[in-house]
């Protein structure tokens, strides 16, 4: 297993407070080499930073990232919060593309997007969100081939499984794959372990939380909070098995999303990679 972290899991360390969440206690000095030296210290294999937490997209930036991982394999996590706006953004469109050019220059192989967030799902139709985002990521997927990245799609609390099978379905581009959250899958209404399992074939990438019960009390934009693997009611071992059968080899990202009163999430993602570690040991 190559267990890895995703920036999104120090948030809040990076200014970003969600609904509900309590100030830290302390903060990171940017989102990506301050980010690369947390990694570095737990021993992970590799890190994905969240490019809304870095400077804007340049060589420079691509080449000092580059140098700063150095030996681990480095991600970039395109996207948050709304991603191409289920195709509505052009800007968005052209912020991608310049994101896959600085992913191409670090030498990284993969790239996780989003085509948007759970605040835009269910405004519209499904059906006439896909067929809008079709063109935009034909679009991206194009450049990302040509550039020897592989672009892969969050479930980001905005599509089910099925509706994400039916989105790389119409768009048919080969360098389009799965970045699989196992806790946004519980926030569509998805089965966690069946949404996996339909989409593994395709999953390049993987999102790790284990969370708490989701609620109508539930934020649908926050979503639950994060707690330590095995505590919550995602079936971490369960998922881990699925995609080991279905011959994943990629990153297994812990992150950490919302946080309640005294949690610290440089903890949580310690004891996640210990708990990772524990398993392949």
């Amino acid at each position: 297993m190559r267990v890895g972290i995703d920036s999104y899991s120090y948030h809040r360390l990076l200014g970003e407070i969600r609904p509900g969440e309590p100030p830290p206690r302390a903060r990171l000095a940017d989102g990506g080499a301050a980010v690369v030296a947390e990694a570095r210290a737990l021993g992970v294999d590799g890190v994905a930073l969240e490019t809304c937490y870095l400077a804007a997209p340049s060589a420079g930036l691509a080449r000092a990232l580059a140098d700063a991982a150095d030996g681990m394999e480095l991600v970039f996590s395109w996207g948050a919060p709304n991603g191409l706006f289920f195709g509505a953004s052009a800007e968005a469109l052209g912020e991608l593309l310049a994101w896959i050019d600085v992913a191409a220059a670090a030498g990284t192989r993969t790239m996780r997007i989003v085509v948007a967030g759970p605040a835009l799902r269910g405004r519209e139709p499904a059906g006439e969100q896909i067929r809008r985002t079709v063109g935009p990521l034909r679009v991206a997927a194009k450049a990302a081939e040509e550039a020897g990245v592989v672009l892969a799609i969050e479930n980001h609390g905005d599509l089910t499984a099925a509706q994400l099978a039916e989105l790389l379905a119409a768009a048919g581009e080969p360098a389009l794959g799965v970045c699989f959250d196992s806790a946004n899958a519980l926030r569509v209404g998805d089965d966690t372990l069946e949404a996996v399992a339909q989409l593994a074939p395709r999953v390049r990438m993987l999102h790790l939380k284990d969370v708490e019960p989701v609620t109508p009390e539930t934020d649908p934009v926050a979503g639950p909070r994060s707690v330590p693997y095995g505590t919550g009611v995602v079936p971490i071992d369960a998922l881990l098995d699925v995609l080991a059968a279905a011959g994943y080899d990629g990153l297994v990202c812990v992150e950490v999303a919302q946080l309640g009163p005294g949690d610290d999430e440089r903890e949580l993602v310690a004891d996640s990679v210990a708990w990772l570690r524990r398993r392949d040991a």
